[in-house]
């Protein structure tokens, strides 16, 4: 080593300080000491000088002393339990009678979903002002600028914002992110589950580790009909498929479009087959997600030609491949469609509509309502990886799993809730679960049998659906498609 004048000054100027902070840990107490933040820098090789031998080990015991003496200054006392669940993963708080550290401020990119800003925007306004009421260091810049095209440029060019909403394993999507690691993983977070049911947890858990705030709404399609217009012709909510099918006979004579259908819009023209599928073909689909069985099953091939009969019998009108959603909702609000199939997330858009609005679910042969089910994914997010701020990014996960941000949602939009201390906002939404058993979601079930080479769900979406609603192809040919694409797992 080389020699510096003043070595030996330095040496006892530094053990020094060692002794009187060691004499001042002693006398902590129940103060929340952090000097022994700036410990280290005595201990580091720097300035021309080096501890050796035995001086460097009582160094190191002196150091461990004074941090094992530290460590009790914040215990239980301080309300700051390290075995609570509430403790804060970046380490002790500041007991009240200490002058707490200014947090560093901010700013945290978020995106929503863009398809539902209408729907969304009222509540995460609110939503976002009681989180920085809460967390006022942490800036949102929350904007709805997130649709499948723009989050996949964004992968692409690996520039994602902190926190985005995603479907949990609705889709393949999250997993991909995942394996792909632009996805933050939350389970060393501690997210208190304890309101969460099993099922709620897996929706957001790749390969057992947590990866999104948690869903606490179902999801599924219903038919909303107008109560005026159904009681002008002589009908009532269904039991049975017989008496759904003559009821849009009924109203198909009195001049009314019986259904609208928005055909130019890819997933809302979709929700008739979502919803005819578990009322149809639910277990053949469960077989054939767990290799048991193939699309090709008659029951499949009755689900799409139950659809493609409703475009034949003119029950979703004559224009409806022109109309998008604003259309289709257009039509059935001011009564020129006497009713429309739409998910429960879309509750809230009727009843302002100010309509006699009723609610059912479709009834199969047997009159049994077995529905597509499914969480929502209104607030599930996710946390980039490359995030540079990812305690203050949890911080708004662990907000949307929270009771507050959840019931602001629900007055707002009036969801099902799948958590008991969830009030929720009317009588009507209690319409949305009458049902007699979940059944499966048909594109979740084609996604499962989806491979890298085929998007079995896609072939749905993009292919089978356009070809039926200009009456292409039949139910069975449908099915034969799907089959061709879907990946059956090994038996």
């Amino acid at each position: 080593m080389e020699h510096h004048p003043g070595n030996g000054r330095v040496l006892r100027l530094r053990w020094n300080v060692l002794r009187r902070l060691l004499h001042g840990a002693l006398r902590c107490n129940r103060l929340h000491c952090r000097k022994i933040a700036i410990l280290p820098t005595f201990l580091r090789k720097s300035e021309g000088f080096h501890l050796k031998g035995k001086r460097l080990v009582t160094a190191l015991a002196l150091f461990a002393m004074t941090g094992a003496v530290l460590q009790g200054c914040g215990g239980k006392d301080n309300g700051n339990d390290a075995s609570s669940p509430s403790a804060s993963p970046s380490g002790s708080a500041p007991a009240a009678n200490s002058q707490a550290p200014q947090e560093e401020s901010v700013t945290l990119k978020v995106w929503g979903d863009l398809g539902n800003q209408a729907v969304l925007e009222e509540p995460f306004k609110k939503i976002n002002a009681a989180f920085a009421a809460k967390y006022p260091n942490i800036k949102l810049e929350y904007d709805f600028a997130q649709n499948d095209q723009s989050l996949n440029v964004a992968l692409q060019a690996n520039e994602l914002p902190d926190l985005f909403w995603v479907q949990g394993d609705k889709t393949a999507k999250m997993g991909e992110m995942v394996k792909n690691g632009f996805l933050l993983d939350l389970t060393p977070y501690n997210l208190d589950l304890s309101r969460y049911a099993e099922s709620e947890v897996t929706y957001c858990t790749v390969d057992g580790k947590i990866y999104c705030s948690l869903p606490s709404f179902f999801d599924t399609n219903v038919v909303y009909y107008n109560k005026d217009l159904y009681e002008k012709n002589g009908l009532q909510s269904p039991t049975t498929w017989d008496e759904f099918v003559q009821g849009l006979e009924a109203l198909k004579a009195a001049g009314l479009t019986p259904i609208a259908l928005a055909g130019k819009s890819e997933w809302d023209r979709a929700w008739p087959i979502f919803a005819f599928a578990p009322a149809f073909s639910n277990s053949a689909l469960k077989a054939a997600q767990a290799g048991q069985g193939k699309l090709t099953d008659p029951a499949v091939a009755e689900t799409l030609q139950a659809f493609r009969d409703f475009i034949d019998k003119g029950y979703f009108g004559k224009d409806f491949l022109a109309q998008d959603y604003a259309a289709a909702q257009f039509a059935f609000t001011n009564g020129k469609a006497a009713a429309i199939v739409d998910g429960t997330w879309a509750n809230a858009t009727y009843v302002d509509s100010g309509i006699n609005l009723g609610r059912f679910s479709i009834p199969n042969k047997e009159g049994k309502k077995v529905v597509q089910s499914s969480y929502s994914n209104f607030m599930t997010y996710a946390v980039s990886s490359k995030t540079a701020h990812p305690d203050q990014a949890v911080k708004y996960i662990e907000f949307l799993n929270s009771l507050e941000a959840q019931q602001i949602l629900e007055d707002a939009v009036g969801l099902v809730p799948t958590l008991k201390d969830i009030v929720a906002k009317d009588e009507g939404v209690k319409e949305l679960a009458v049902f007699d058993e979940a059944g499966v979601n048909i594109y979740s079930v084609l996604t499962a049998l989806s491979s890298q080479e085929s998007n079995a769900a896609d072939v749905l979406m993009k292919d089978v659906i356009p070809k039926l609603m200009t009456s292409a192809i039949t139910g069975a040919e449908g099915a034969e498609i799907l089959d061709k694409a879907a990946a059956y797992p090994a038996q």
